[in-house]
């Protein structure tokens, strides 16, 4: 399979592409650091793909269609086509709303909702064409039902879990599949400094490692295997979803208020 992972020079995207790298298949790693994404790739994990010219690294800004294109160009001139996009890239502030950096916010939205909603709207055409195409939106938890302190990125996650809902019924007709993972806090560079009150009162659990993992199964899963639209990862995740899926909004709003609320 040829895929392109955005937000590939670490965390989640990184190692999601040296799990599917050991598999065999073809991986694009695109962000907009190409120095980290070199160094990246020198890792053990790739020596076979980067012998085999089965992987390949490019510059991605996916906030700019632009540069969206380039990647795809990218993509058709090594691999001749494009099965997965991986919507990885994503950013997180924290705080108390008012007590956080505006531009900041707002450059969040662009990066999780702009970003996101470009790469499904210019990968669809060249995801028709695969006889699997899909794409795989990585969202979170925080999107089954917001959350204090992260307020902005979890209205974010909400607008990737609607536009994947969406696109799940709008790209049926041209056999292309739009899921999302939905994993809770992840021990990465991301939340390495992250001071918020649910994050101290759950911890964090799960690893880059773990979604990966989740990542990796789903990528090569035929379409007609995937009967779900999310696809939370962990325990306490998964929990949380059942927990809106048969609770009143009420009790809902009273059990993140315990978890996340000071």
């Amino acid at each position: 399979m040829n895929i392109l992972i955005t937000g590939a020079s670490r965390g989640i995207g990184l190692a999601t592409a040296k799990q599917l790298a050991k598999k065999g298949h073809n991986v694009g790693l695109f962000a907009t650091n190409t120095a980290t994404l070199e160094q990246a790739i020198k890792d053990k994990s790739f020596k076979k793909s980067v012998k085999k010219h089965q992987v390949i690294t490019g510059q991605l800004d996916v906030t700019q269609p632009n540069s969206w294109d380039n990647a795809i160009n990218q993509m058709l001139e090594r691999f001749g086509g494009i099965d997965v996009l991986i919507n990885n890239t994503g950013v997180l502030v924290s705080g108390a709303l008012p007590t956080t950096d505006l531009d900041e916010q707002l450059s969040l939205i662009d990066v999780n909702c702009k970003g996101v909603l470009i790469g499904c709207h210019k990968l669809a055409p060249y995801l028709a064409d695969s006889n699997d195409g899909k794409i795989i939106n990585v969202s979170s938890a925080s999107a089954i039902y917001g959350q204090p302190e992260v307020a902005n990125y979890a209205a974010s996650k909400f607008f990737v879990r609607g536009l994947t809902e969406g696109l799940n019924i709008e790209y049926a007709k041209q056999s292309i599949k739009v899921i999302d993972v939905m994993p809770l806090w992840v021990k990465s560079d991301m939340t390495a400094d992250i001071n918020v009150t649910s994050v101290e009162r759950l911890g964090i659990n799960l690893t880059v490692n773990d979604v990966a993992k989740t990542l990796c199964k789903l990528t090569t899963r035929p379409n007609r295997k995937l009967k779900s639209v999310h696809y939370t990862v962990g325990m306490p995740a998964k929990a949380f979803q059942t927990l809106a899926q048969i609770t009143p909004n009420p009790l809902i709003r009273w059990v993140n208020t315990k978890i996340g609320a000071k």
